[in-house]
């Protein structure tokens, strides 16, 4: 395929997911109710940071729903920080939204992870910190087959939870979504996840939460994604609590994406973690209150279980309810010439 050829293939299948009606499922049943929590303590001033892509769905629904401060006069989000490293991408969404709080156009694992390769960015990024709700929509691998298992991805979340604690903030939310795929997975890393799973499944409590599971190792192997989803989990409660955090994982979606034309097929994971503050950023750290809180969220990590998208919108009525949920959103892009 001719260079132009791939970039408008993945331009299509952008289209196509940021519309996708398994997106708005977990919108609705998952990230809804989280921003309806934080609306009760701080009305619409939601402080919330997004990789929304270029159509900003998620801006534009949680504003829809009264749950976003937005000044229809001035076209101005005050509490939205948006970033972008497309530069066709981030001037679309420019115009769409109006004004934010912040709009970046960057990358931001390097902004975050090489803040010497554009301090101007990092400053200013940095300053809006503490945020509510943070949705990292990565799409991709947290750990590709080319990253060392200490991965950019990785250490980007944990400077995410580094200055959300240096801001004081005692309480916030993670939205993380990434895609399971073991043809293009790092399997150095994902031997790291075994051997972490492996140590915890010593204490009692933790196995007996682990259930009727395949053994990690087993598990890798017959079901990638559920593998991935407990593993990824469990190393952000580990980060978290030396972080000054502890976690819990308050809900998990998969569902299988075909991106076709010779492409592996892959499932996409998305968690949702609540944050809570164990001790001040500027404290010093707690040993034992770290592995209290640690230890605490492991057996509430293996009981969860992920919600299986692709089933629910086997319903007919559901599937319809999703569609009829979403369209006054499509129906502001089309009015706005950004789809047709």
């Amino acid at each position: 395929m001719t260079p132009f050829g791939e970039i408008e293939r993945r331009r299509r299948n952008a289209r196509s997911s940021y519309t996708d009606i398994k997106k708005h499922y977990v919108r609705i049943n998952g990230w809804l109710p989280v921003f309806r929590l934080y609306s009760a303590s701080r009305g619409k001033d939601i402080r919330y940071l997004t990789l929304c892509a270029k159509y900003a769905i998620d801006v534009r629904y949680f504003r829809q729903k009264g749950l976003l401060a937005y000044d229809a006069a001035q076209k101005l989000y005050p509490t939205v920080t948006f970033v972008e490293k497309d530069t066709q991408d981030y001037a679309i969404i420019a115009e769409g939204l109006g004004t934010t709080r912040l709009g970046i156009r960057g990358d931001l694992e390097d902004i975050l992870v090489r803040p010497e390769h554009n301090p101007e960015l990092a400053r200013r990024l940095g300053e809006t910190f503490p945020y509510d709700i943070i949705n990292l929509d990565f799409t991709g691998e947290v750990v590709r087959g080319d990253d060392p298992p200490y991965s950019q991805t990785i250490r980007a979340i944990e400077k995410v939870m580094e200055l959300q604690s240096q801001a004081n903030c005692e309480r916030w939310h993670l939205f993380l979504t990434f895609r399971a795929c073991p043809e293009t997975a790092n399997h150095e890393a994902d031997d790291e996840l075994c051997n972490i799973i492996e140590d915890n499944l010593r204490n009692a409590g933790a196995q007996e939460a682990y259930g009727e599971r395949a053994l990690p190792r087993e598990l890798e192997q017959t079901d990638y994604c559920e593998f991935l989803r407990i593993g990824i989990a469990k190393f952000l409660a580990s980060s978290a609590s030396n972080r000054g955090y502890a976690c819990t994982l308050d809900g998990s979606y998969t569902y299988p994406r075909n991106p076709g034309e010779g492409q592996p097929e892959y499932r996409i994971v998305k968690l949702i973690v609540g944050f809570a503050a164990i001790r001040r950023g500027r404290n010093l750290p707690n040993p034992e209150r770290a592995r209290t809180a640690y230890q605490a969220c492991v057996p509430q990590i293996f009981q969860s279980e992920a919600v299986n998208v692709f089933e629910k919108l086997q319903s007919r009525v559901i599937r319809q309810g999703i569609l009829d949920d979403i369209g006054p959103v499509l129906e502001e892009l089309r009015e706005q010439n950004i789809v047709g």
